[in-house]
């Protein structure tokens, strides 16, 4: 396994930003050498580093032959802020655009999945609700999936959620609305979805999960006892590697199921 830690100029955010890039050693991906790759998002206390810095994920990454790229958002919910920078489109457009550059990244979709923690696990499903074309499958770990519920609750800082939504939460930033969307539409990646049982967001995902079921959306829920830490999420993270090297598989030899 061999690790970048650096800074990028996005355009999309006018400005200089940090990354951690792990790509696996002696395991071609594709037909000309390009590796699959996880884009891995951070939580909302957290930065680039973290994953790298606290869980397992070379370990695992190596093991399953991919990439992953680790980009940083501060606390900005992989959101295009009303009051700041464009972080949506900077990971889910500039940034792939930028590694695959850098990087013998594969651009196809079969090789290509998205997943976070907490903040990141929302920010991943939101990219592959909006995104389905981009990704071959995605996972949240402990994610904010219901937004909405953490807004009216206090759950978010108030001054912090006006800089990102202006005050009012989009339906374009807003999981149960985008998921009922990809429903209707038929094209949502697979979803690997975890949630500790002591977790303060168990309840949140509960809602979510019925709301998947009812929309008839290809998921896999699992939870076990743990709460909203890292020996959590490096679980499912190990989990979720076997979980994308599946759906790599299955997106290669046909249309994801």
């Amino acid at each position: 396994m061999a690790a970048f830690e650096g800074t990028i100029y996005a355009d999309s955010l006018g400005m200089m930003t940090s990354l951690t890039v792990t790509l696996p050693t002696g395991k071609a991906g594709g037909p000309e050498g390009e590796m699959p790759v996880v884009y891995l998002l951070h939580g909302l206390s957290d930065n680039h580093s973290a994953w790298l810095r606290r869980s397992r994920v070379d370990f695992y990454a190596e093991q399953a032959g991919f990439a992953v790229v680790m980009p940083e958002v501060q606390r900005g919910f992989y959101c295009d802020m009303a009051y700041g920078v464009k972080y949506y489109t900077y990971i889910t457009e500039e940034l792939p655009a930028l590694c695959r550059q850098m990087f013998r990244l594969s651009a196809r979709r079969e090789d290509n999945f998205i997943a976070g923690l907490s903040m990141g696990g929302y920010g991943a499903l939101k990219a592959a609700f909006r995104r389905p074309e981009s990704y071959a499958g995605a996972a949240s770990f402990s994610g904010a999936v219901d937004v909405r519920s953490r807004l009216e609750t206090g759950g978010i800082d108030p001054d912090e959620v006006y800089a990102i939504s202006g005050g009012t939460l989009a339906e374009e930033d807003d999981l149960f609305p985008l998921a009922a969307r990809a429903a209707q539409r038929g094209d949502c990646p697979p979803l690997y979805v975890t949630c500790g049982k002591s977790d303060f967001m168990y309840e949140d995902h509960q809602r979510f999960r019925r709301h998947l079921e009812a929309l008839g959306i290809a998921h896999t829920y699992e939870e076990w006892p743990g709460g909203h830490d890292w020996d959590f999420w490096d679980e499912s993270l190990r989990r979720a590697f076997a979980f994308f090297t599946v759906r790599r598989a299955a997106s290669a030899a046909g249309p994801a199921r």
